[in-house]
Formats: C-alpha cells, structure tokens, sequence
C-alpha cells in the first residue's frame, strides 16, 4: 500500500489476467512451471530460445530470454522464481520489459485437475515483443498463448495436427458453402484464390508454416470446396506465400489481400480463416496479431469485430471455454 498526503492509495492490479485448466495433479503442475532447466533444453515456447546466467544453489534463476518477431530479435533477463502464497514469478529485470512480472497461481480442481491463473504486472514502459507495446488483446493472447506452451509441455502435444475443434469454428462460419456456390465461376475462382492466399500469408508470418496450420488448413478446404488438398499443390502455396512476403514484406502483403477481400466483399470470411490458422497451432503471437490488424483494416473489418472474431475462434477451439477479457487497458 502506498501513501500519498495522508491518503492510501492501493497497489495497481493486474493489466491482464488469464487462466487454463491442465488435466493433471497440482504438484505436477507446479513442478513443470519451476522446471526451468525444461526451458533451456527442450525449448517449450515457440520463437523462444532461453539460456542461462546463474543457476548456482541459492541463486536466483536468472536466464537470458531471446525472442524473434519478424525480423526483429528482443534480447532480455529474465528470473523465474517462488513468490508469494506458492505462486510463481517470472520477472523481467533488464531490457524493454524492464519491471514486468507474470505471476501464475495454481487451484486444485480434483485430484487430478489444476488451474493456472496468471496475472500480468506491467512495468512503467507497458509490455512489448519485437513489435513494440502490445495491445490490450496482445498482452492476453501472449499469457494465453505461454500457458497452452506450458501445457502441450507437461500433457504431450501431437505434432502435425492442429488443436481444438476446426470444424465447430467453420460451423460458426454459416453456410458458407452455400454462398460461394451462389457466385458465378470467375468470382468464385478469384475468391477461393484469394481466401487461401490470405491464409496461408498469415500462417507464413514466422517463416515456417507448421504441420498444426497445414493440417488445419486441409480441414477448411475439405469443409468449404468439398475437396482434398493434393500435397503438391500445397507446398506450391506455402512456397509461394513465403516467397511473396519476402519480396514485398507482410504489411504491404496484408493490405494487398484485405483490399482484394473487401473488393470481392468476403472481408470478414477471410479475417475468419486467418485468424483460424493463426490460432490452430500455438495461439497467436505478436507477429500473427499484428498481420491480422493490417489485413483487417485493409479488408473494412473494425478493430472491435476482429477482436470478436479472434475470441468467438479460441472459445470455438477450447470446446466453448471463452478467454476472459482484460478489465484493464494498457
């Protein structure tokens, strides 16, 4: 509690809050959050590489964390540690992030169920990743995103088939199906073209497509054209996709796309579909955020509908169970 003229004034809460259930036991929930030695040679988060500063007995647990967004890499220390209540911290003590901690509870649900509930203190320069400050959602979506790592970490994560319920989402679409029948052959050519130019611009935002967003990607086309995808013609796609963002950067690529989706008049559908592939695999990240809100606002889609689509699509892929929203706007 801080006092200011005889006045108390209470600490500053949480700039973001965010929870997930793992089917396990506590204590094994616990132990893999604190297993940092994890971090460093199995290299659980994605884009993340970890290594360390101290690890001696007694020591704090100071590693080096480096990030790389784009073509950009964010290099800072970091310390995880026990804190409070048997919560445990991570703090950021030197880089942009300087003064951020993520603080991360843990509730029995059962004997064989726990809840992570992690809270995200932000330090005086806000939090970034690469791209600058996140967003509101950014910040969310990162905590969210580090939690499911967390996860496929202690549960085991199938590679090559992208999470949570794809087809419920498309189900979410309306008869799409319907509607692009209704277009006549030359529009309905150019739309499909672009659709999955769009999507799979997005998936290529890091460089790498992953088998998690082909695989989700194989399921929109068999659920939308009633048609497999022969795996040359989607390697050719993928190439072609990466080749293009090199040559003309993913900010001129989303904007070229989102007009071309607005002229067709499927903005929204193809924001749909990117935000799908974008969260099939790990969540989005801050690179995959930031393409979708150029190729949004290039496709005539609000800031406030994106962020609806990105929520209805994880409740979708989490069998229902929505993300709470941040209370507090950074």
């Amino acid at each position: 509690m801080r006092y200011v003229s005889g006045m108390s004034i209470p600490p500053p809460g949480p700039a973001a809050v965010v929870s997930l259930d793992f089917e396990r036991p506590l204590a094994d929930v616990r132990a893999l959050l604190f297993d940092v030695d994890l971090l460093v040679r199995e290299k659980p988060h994605r884009g993340t590489r970890l290594q360390w500063i101290t690890r001696a007995p007694g020591e704090e647990q100071r590693l080096r964390q480096t990030q790389r967004v784009l073509e950009r890499l964010q290099s800072e220390d970091v310390v995880i540690e026990a804190g409070l209540n048997d919560t445990w911290v991570k703090r950021f003590v030197v880089g942009p992030n300087a003064g951020t901690r993520f603080v991360a509870s843990f509730e029995a649900r059962g004997d064989a169920e726990t809840r992570v509930r992690m809270e995200a203190f932000t330090g005086p320069n806000g939090f970034a990743q690469g791209l600058g400050k996140l967003s509101a959602v950014g910040l969310e979506k990162s905590m969210k995103r580090l939690l499911g790592e967390y996860k496929r970490a202690l549960e085991g994560y199938e590679p090559g088939r992208a999470r949570g319920a794809v087809e419920d989402v498309i189900g979410g679409w309306g008869d799409v199906t319907a509607s692009l029948r209704a277009l006549d052959p030359a529009r309905r050519k150019a739309l499909i073209s672009t659709l999955l130019e769009t999507a799979w611009s997005i998936a290529a935002v890091d460089d790498t497509v992953d088998l998690a967003e082909r695989d989700a990607m194989r399921a929109v086309v068999a659920s939308l054209w009633l048609t497999p995808i022969d795996a040359d013609t989607e390697e050719r796609m993928v190439r072609a996709a990466s080749e293009t963002i090199a040559k003309q950067g993913i900010a001129t690529r989303c904007v070229v796309l989102g007009e071309r989706l607005k002229t067709l008049g499927f903005g929204e559908l193809g924001v749909a579909l990117s935000v799908l592939v974008a969260e099939v695999s790990h969540g989005l990240d801050p690179a995959e955020l930031e393409a979708l809100q150029q190729l949004a606002t290039a496709a005539g889609i609000a800031p406030a509908d994106l962020l609806d689509i990105i929520y209805r699509t994880d409740s979708a892929l989490s069998g229902g169970e929505r993300m709470s929203r941040m209370s507090v706007f950074i």
